[in-house]
């Protein structure tokens, strides 16, 4: 998306809340008539699906910014995308009930930075990954009633490519005592990755660890989540793929 497209979308939104005074928030579907007026968008599909359609690729690349008048409501699957005039707040008309646990934890994954690095690998590689894949044969331990296992997932697998990408942080530093849980927990995930990796090697796939490491970092370990530094960074990773 070119800055002259995001400026222009901007200007469009200025002048709608200018004209229309009484308004403080509306459904970015409202402004495609005039969207398209302006020349942004040669015609409206399924309701305002052009404009959100930019807000998507701008939310992916963690640039949502570059529209301040934009306000994501964001549910299970779904995504309602609202304009609010500045200096006033968005206020349903009806109230939204919580999130449940199943909802935050869909949010949690889709904001991690696991989650970000594998859609910039989308992105590059013209493939969709199948995220946490498992194979039938790729399972842990039996359970502690000793009946059944957990199928084993793997980060990110491209089928056609036979790639599968790990990600992980290899210099993390460990402060204080690690307890005999948590020790276990840590050997319990060292033989994991060790049963993943010979799955992968004995279906002959490519497996590429990526570091987190490699990707600037606030100092919580966070990824500040520069997306032309990250791509370029990806680039070199995947190079054998592009």
């Amino acid at each position: 998306m070119s800055e002259d497209t995001i400026v222009k979308i901007n200007e469009v939104i200025t002048h709608f809340f200018d004209a229309n005074t009484s308004v403080d928030w509306v459904p970015v579907k409202v402004i495609m008539p005039k969207l398209i007026e302006a020349g942004v968008f040669n015609k409206d599909e399924k309701k305002g699906l052009p404009i959100r359609k930019v807000l998507r690729k701008l939310d992916l690349e963690s640039n949502l910014s570059k529209i301040p008048t934009v306000h994501a409501e964001r549910r299970l699957d779904t995504v309602y995308w609202y304009l609010v005039r500045p200096g006033k707040k968005y206020m349903p008309k009806e109230s939204i009930s919580p999130l449940t646990k199943k909802e935050q934890k869909l949010l949690a994954v889709q904001n991690s930075d696991e989650y970000y690095l594998v859609s910039l690998c989308d992105s590059l590689l013209k493939q969709k990954a199948s995220r946490k894949h498992t194979f039938d044969t790729l399972v842990g331990n039996l359970h502690k009633r000793g009946k059944g296992r957990t199928k084993l997932p793997l980060d990110a697998y491209y089928e056609d490519l036979k790639l599968v990408l790990a990600f992980f942080e290899k210099n993390k530093v460990e402060t204080g005592e690690v307890d005999e849980k948590e020790q276990a927990r840590k050997e319990q995930i060292k033989y994991y990755n060790s049963l993943k990796k010979k799955a992968i090697s004995n279906k002959k796939l490519r497996l590429i660890e990526v570091d987190y490491a490699l990707f600037e970092r606030n100092d919580a370990k966070k990824m500040i989540r520069n997306t032309e530094n990250d791509t370029l960074v990806l680039k070199g990773i995947l190079k054998d793929f592009l």
